[in-house]
């Protein structure tokens, strides 16, 4: 996954926070909820084009992903390169446990916010 904590920490340091980017029209209100999450991770929703049969809405699942030109936006906005504001967590079991205290959840449950390698 490609966590942004890097980018919100940079922010905070130069006096920047999150209603700049939507009142500056840096990136999109999506593009600003994927950062928070990290991307490379499962996003579920409900499908509202795919009805069931039994009248409920289908369960839609995407791995979330942010494009370069937010990320270009984001580095000429706070005069940065990319490294200053990602970092690539590999989906490895031997990060387990720091992807776990990302997204606050235990070992079991990892699997279903972002796609672990096999093996442990």
């Amino acid at each position: 996954m490609i966590s942004y904590e890097k980018l919100f920490t940079l922010m905070k340091q130069q006096g920047k926070n999150t209603t700049h980017i939507r009142t500056e029209k840096i990136i999109s209100q999506d593009t600003l909820g994927k950062l928070r999450k990290g991307t490379g991770i499962i996003d579920e929703g409900r499908d509202p084009n795919n009805i069931l049969p039994n009248g409920k809405q289908a369960k839609k699942i995407r791995i979330t992903a942010v494009d370069t030109k937010s990320i270009e936006s984001l580095c000429t906005w706070l005069n940065c390169q990319p490294s200053d504001i990602m970092e690539v967590i590999p989906n490895t079991w031997d990060n387990a446990d720091r992807l776990c205290e990302i997204f606050k959840c235990s070992r079991e449950e990892l699997p279903k916010r972002v796609p672990m390698e096999d093996g442990e």
